[in-house]
C-alpha cells in the first residue's frame, strides 16, 4: 500500500502511471492510450494538445481503414 501511495507523490508520476496502466489493460486500445499519454496526460499539456490528439486520432484511423496489402507471390 505504502509502494503505490510513492507512485502517486506527484501529478507528472501519476499521470505517467496512468498512461502506462491503461496500455496494460485488457481491452483497452493501445494505440488511443499511446495517443493520449504523448498528448494529453501531462502536466502541463500544449496549448494545442486536443488539436494534435485529433490529428494523431485521425491518422491512426486512416492507418487503419487503409492496411497495407499485402503483396502477392508470383507463380
Amino acid at each position: 500500500m505504502e509502494g503505490e501511495a510513492e507512485v502517486a507523490d506527484t501529478p507528472d508520476a501519476f499521470l505517467k502511471a496512468l498512461a502506462e496502466s491503461l496500455k496494460g489493460k485488457e481491452g483497452v486500445d493501445a494505440g488511443m492510450a499511446d495517443i493520449l499519454k504523448t498528448h494529453i496526460l501531462k502536466v502541463a499539456p500544449a496549448q494545442n494538445a486536443v488539436a494534435q490528439a485529433k490529428d494523431a486520432i485521425l491518422k491512426l484511423a486512416g492507418e487503419r481503414a487503409s492496411p497495407p496489402k499485402p503483396e502477392l507471390a508470383n507463380g
